[in-house]
């Protein structure tokens, strides 16, 4: 499918909703025609902001060459099986479905009708990422934060909404099985909090974890959203060196490790800020283009045949089984130290 831009229909009006909007009808490639959205203040006022129409209803998809949808995560499976139905390529906002069963159906529904599936993932857009991902050689671990305050849009517990973003840049750090074939990492570590305050206590405020590969290597991953401040940090140590990525400001920085011997020689975990690490190369990375779009231009490449839609669909699911199993592992530990 090429040539005429790619007419999209956008459900859920909300934060991401607009940013969504918003990059659809700046984009050359593609044509948001219409927003659906049950609340009419909300859906006609992003509707009227970017030219399109509005419907409180998805009802059918004649004339429309794909779906984005930014509605409320518990929403998610009901849509996508009315999506997949009517064969539209879809994409939809991580996580894919509010469980692992439910993200399994459908993906599993869009490869058995070969309909094209995309996750968002946005961070593997981030040029942060992209260039650490670029510079790491041969990783033996991987450690991240993603620290945020509290936002009243979001329900989902921490894991789905953050932790799934560093675990998705670990399995591609790693190789993991999407890419390579190999066995899921296994859990070594998991914890989680509840505050209650922001959730109602449906959902946890922070969780701690440790995934191990093959090799043994190993990603330690910190997620909250207790935090005074916003932190998106990505650390990954190699034999001689370590790969620092701020993700927030754009940025890379590679140092080298002491040579052995030296008494500040930290095998693990290195003082990034000593003078014995030294500085071999910094990289600013600046956003050329916005992550978002460039997500967006990716799933207009899939649609049109430009880039291999199955193996997209494949790698949603492993970010997916981990962050199950890492809840999983995070609540027999509570309920053991609970008995």
């Amino acid at each position: 499918m090429t040539g005429s831009p790619i007419r999209v229909l956008l459900v859920g009006a909300g934060v991401m909703g607009s940013h969504h909007g918003r990059v659809a009808a700046e984009s050359r490639r593609c044509e948001l025609v219409t927003v659906v959205d049950p609340l009419e203040r909300h859906g006609r006022a992003l509707a009227e902001r970017f030219g399109a129409d509005w419907t409180p209803e998805m009802g059918t998809l004649a004339g429309v060459d794909a779906v984005i949808v930014a509605a409320s995560t518990g929403q998610h499976r009901k849509i996508a099986l009315e999506i997949l139905a009517q064969g539209t390529p879809l994409f939809m906002e991580k996580p894919l479905c509010a469980n692992l069963a439910e993200s399994q159906e459908i993906v599993n529904l869009a490869l058995l009708r070969d309909i094209p599936l995309m996750c968002g993932f946005v961070e593997r857009y981030n040029p942060a990422v992209r260039k650490a991902l670029s510079c790491v050689e041969s990783p033996s671990a991987l450690r991240t934060q993603r620290h945020s305050s509290y936002s009243p849009r979001v329900h989902a517990g921490v894991a789905w909404d953050l932790l799934v973003h560093d675990v998705d840049i670990a399995l591609h750090l790693f190789g993991g099985p999407a890419q390579t074939g190999e066995t899921a990492p296994r859990v070594v570590h998991a914890a989680t909090a509840h505050s209650g305050r922001y959730t109602g206590g449906t959902g946890e405020d922070a969780v701690e974890a440790t995934l191990e590969f093959s090799g043994p290597r190993a990603a330690t991953f910190s997620a909250n959203r207790l935090a005074p401040r916003r932190t998106r940090r990505l650390v990954a140590h190699e034999r001689d060196r370590t790969v620092v990525a701020d993700l927030l400001n754009p940025s890379v920085t590679v140092y080298s490790h002491p040579k052995p011997g030296n008494p500040m020689c930290r095998a693990w975990h290195p003082c990034l800020s000593s003078r014995h690490y030294r500085t071999i190369e910094h990289t600013e990375c600046p956003q050329d283009r916005e992550p978002l779009a460039a997500q967006l231009d990716r799933f207009i490449d899939i649609i049109e045949g430009k880039a291999d839609a199955r193996a997209e669909t494949r790698s949603i699911l492993p970010s997916h089984h981990a962050i199950a199993a890492i809840l999983d592992s995070a609540n027999q530990t509570a309920t053991v130290s609970a008995s």
